[in-house]
């Protein structure tokens, strides 16, 4: 019962996913019972009900505020992106794989340092392209997100299914008619 405790305390202080490695070394445990506690311990939050959650993304596991609990709390968060770079992220996420240049004709010059500034937080990254870069979100931004995907489709559809119709036409026209970033 202890074991269960220290890896749920590992997950609640890492703010971030962890792997079974990554707790195993912290907590001493080996990895396969890291596994079997990380499944209990998911189940009991399932079965308790509460605003939080243990998600696995990919190999990872991350304690986490349920989506339809994260608007309520948002103000709370730290806030390590800034709302035009976010921005810019969401339009790079919804168009993934999407030229720079078009990220540059839809958010403005801005844009330039905001991508450059989420290739340094590894949230995107990009590949030449002739004169341009492709721009494309990373595992670490399935990661930060809660996003349990990492091809650009499969997060584009995840993020579709997130978000109503009308929430998403307002959004992309907001962006289509904003010709210099905030």
């Amino acid at each position: 019962m202890e074991n269960e405790k220290v890896v749920e305390a590992a997950l609640f202080t890492a703010g971030s996913p962890l792997n079974k490695n990554e707790i195993s070394k912290v907590t001493g445990l080996k990895k396969n019972r890291v596994e079997e506690l990380v499944k209990k311990l998911r189940k009991k939050y399932q079965k308790r009900n509460t605003a939080l959650e243990i998600k696995k993304i990919g190999k990872k596991y991350v304690m986490q505020v349920k989506t339809e609990y994260s608007e309520e709390v948002r103000k709370l968060a730290p806030k390590d992106i800034s709302e035009p770079v976010l921005r810019t992220l969401s339009l790079i996420a919804f168009r993934q794989p999407v030229r720079q240049s078009e990220v540059v004709n839809v958010r403005g010059n801005k844009s330039y340092s905001h991508i450059s500034e989420l290739e340094e937080k590894s949230l995107v990254d990009s590949e030449p392209q002739g004169r341009t870069k492709l721009l494309y979100t990373t595992n670490s931004f399935s990661e930060y997100f809660g996003i349990d995907a990492v091809k650009p489709s499969e997060v584009r559809e995840n993020l579709t299914n997130k978000f109503d119709k009308s929430t998403l036409e307002d959004f992309f026209d907001r962006n289509k008619n904003s010709s210099e970033v905030e």
